[in-house]
């Protein structure tokens, strides 16, 4: 299992084409709180990756590890495209309500998790399992609200950040849609950032907060079952 390996970063697998996939642990192995941050799932929406960046150089609060990963899809991130190298867009291939389509933009693959980055962010998930998930995409400029989550943790991460709460369509197969299905407990959504480079400091700062703030076992409320099934772009 992940949670076995003593190092602080580890590969927890491999593209399509064979290129590691790598989370990073910033604070103890034994953390009761974790937190996981994705910088790209869509190798042309890069920002995030500053804000990962900034957070392995961070001091997570007492009782909380921070697991990073720089990018989900280093195939795509190598030539700066939203697929990986199968053409799938991956933010459509988790098992959350999962359907076959076309081979478009939104190509969801063969079958649900039918890709090897999927399966390894899978994996991390089920051994880690995150309190808090954030997961960056570009450009929307939007903390997008996820249903069934928390909304004074989203609440918190666009007051602290500038960028505001809202809504956007309930597409199926995606990463936080899985994760909010798996850890019922836990708390995942995408944070949409503008194009160009991402503040980076104010991002760290605001997920360091929201780390803090899970430590207060009635600072977040758990979410109902028949919540589950959120959005995420």
């Amino acid at each position: 299992m992940i949670l076995a390996a003593a190092l602080a970063t580890m590969v927890i697998g491999h593209s399509v084409d064979g290129r590691q996939i790598r989370a990073t642990r910033v604070g103890a192995e034994v953390a009761p709180v974790n937190v996981l941050i994705v910088g790209n799932v869509h190798g042309n929406e890069p920002a995030g990756e500053a804000i990962v960046a900034r957070l392995r150089k961070a001091e997570p609060p007492d009782g909380v590890a921070l697991w990073l990963v720089r990018t989900a899809n280093p195939d795509g991130r190598a030539v700066g495209s939203r697929h990986n190298a199968r053409g799938v867009d991956l933010n459509r291939n988790f098992p959350s309500r999962w359907r076959s389509g076309p081979r478009d933009v939104f190509y969801p693959g063969p079958k649900a998790a039918s890709e090897p980055e999927t399966r390894a962010v899978m994996r991390l998930v089920r051994d880690v399992r995150p309190q808090l998930g954030i997961y960056y995409h570009q450009m929307l400029g939007m903390t997008v609200r996820a249903r069934g989550v928390d909304r004074g943790v989203q609440a918190e991460y666009a007051r602290r950040t500038g960028l505001p709460l809202g809504w956007l369509p309930n597409y199926r197969g995606t990463a936080i849609g899985w994760q909010n299905r798996v850890i019922r407990d836990g708390n995942a959504f995408v944070v949409e950032l503008h194009a160009g480079a991402a503040p980076a400091k104010r991002h760290a700062d605001a997920v360091l907060a929201l780390s803090r703030r899970l430590k207060n076992p009635f600072a977040v409320r758990l979410r109902p079952a028949w919540l589950y099934g959120p959005s995420g772009r």
